[in-house]
């Protein structure tokens, strides 16, 4: 497995090649940036500027590991829609320029007018109406877990997945944003092969306290043996992404920690 850092724990004002010389510095392989309206990825990106995005990731020995783009899939205006597919045809066009295989999109998030099951079904002809768009450019879209009130069930993610019925379309999973109401580890086993990426989080639960919390990895309540078993068990070996924030001393203690998590022992034979 590879570490990487994204963009992300940085902010979207942070330019590219800041964000490739912090990486390079600290050790992180690969480096996920974001599709914003004003940095170095934009909607008017093209070919000059991936190439020259393509050179600052070749000089700086950190390799671009993904991409994020925000919209919602399941809005009530079809015109939010229309523009989140528009945002990630052009990570899927970027992506393919710069030899990136993964793009993260969180589909968007349930509110009081939006049904769950409505969103559920928008959601899902969003992304078979996309898989073409995955299939010609052979990027997976890579949809992330996230607390936006739907696909709350290891089986339903998986369900959803398997409707769509491609193998560059898949799930973007991230640690700590299941922990309130399930176990990562039961979600990787199921999920399987369908996980493109991975972000590393950790998230301290103390009902007792009534304490809830992001914090560094391994301060929190995620049991990271179980999930190095698992991963190595679906024979995932792409690359493990920090999301952790903070600033350059949580960034370095960060590697410092995934570096000793992926070294964690493997499933016992």
């Amino acid at each position: 497995m590879k570490i990487g850092f994204s963009q992300l724990c940085l902010g979207g004002k942070t330019s590219l090649r800041e964000g490739l010389q912090i990486c390079r510095e600290i050790g992180y392989e690969g480096y996920e940036i974001l599709l914003t309206e004003d940095g170095d990825l934009t909607m008017q990106s093209g070919p000059a500027e991936y190439a020259a995005m393509r050179r600052m990731s070749e000089d700086a020995g950190v390799a671009l590991s993904s991409i994020c783009g925000g919209g919602s899939l399941i809005d009530n205006d079809p015109a939010v829609v229309a523009r989140s597919k528009m945002q990630i045809r052009k990570m899927l066009e970027a992506a393919e320029a710069l030899g990136i295989d993964a793009v993260l999109t969180t589909g968007g998030g349930l509110s009081p007018s939006i049904p769950y099951d409505t969103a559920h079904d928008r959601l899902l002809r969003s992304l078979q109406e996309l898989r073409p768009d995955a299939e010609h450019h052979r990027v997976s879209i890579a949809l992330e877990n996230v607390w936006g009130k739907l696909l709350l069930s290891p089986l339903e993610f998986r369900s959803l997945i398997d409707l769509v019925g491609s193998q560059y379309v898949g799930a973007y999973f991230d640690t700590g944003n299941v922990l309130l109401y399930g176990y990562p580890e039961h979600w990787i086993r199921i999920l399987g092969s369908r996980i493109k990426r991975i972000h590393f989080k950790d998230f301290k639960i103390d009902h007792g306290q009534s304490r809830y919390e992001w914090t560094q990895l391994m301060q929190g309540s995620v049991d990271w043996p179980a999930i190095m078993r698992e991963l190595r068990a679906i024979g995932y070996d792409s690359y493990v992404t920090s999301e952790v924030g903070g600033g350059r001393s949580v960034f370095e203690e960060t590697h410092r920690l995934m570096k000793e998590i992926v070294g964690l022992p493997g499933p016992v034979s």
